[in-house]
């Protein structure tokens, strides 16, 4: 008969406390890296109020140029210019005049 199953995966204070530091380390990263589409959606949302719908946002993303990278998943400048979007719309100006400013930091900028 073979050991309960409980004491094949017990592992030492030790291990877990360092399994956690890696989780936590694999976090950061990510979370101050790459975004998922839905989480740029969630993210987008504290700045909005509520949810921007996904046609919305795949509509934004379009205009204004930005593209995933290979994995799908966007920077934190992605971000940071869709949070810009936001408050620009709020003062009632369009998307057009928003992607125009953005390309042109762009090309100031060297990008």
């Amino acid at each position: 008969m073979s050991a309960p199953l409980e004491h094949h995966t017990r592992t030492t204070e030790g291990h877990q406390v360092q399994a956690a530091q890696v989780l936590q380390t694999s976090m950061e990263v990510l979370e101050t890296s790459l975004y998922t589409f839905r989480e740029v959606q969630i993210t987008l949302a504290k700045y909005k109020g509520d949810i921007v719908p996904a046609s919305t946002l795949r509509r934004w993303i379009s205009q204004i140029g930005i593209e995933p990278d290979e994995f799908g998943c966007y920077s934190r400048e992605d971000l940071t210019i869709l949070a810009r979007l936001i408050f620009w719309l709020r003062r009632g100006k369009t998307i057009q005049t928003f992607a125009q400013i953005i390309q042109k930091e762009l090309t100031t900028n060297g990008y």
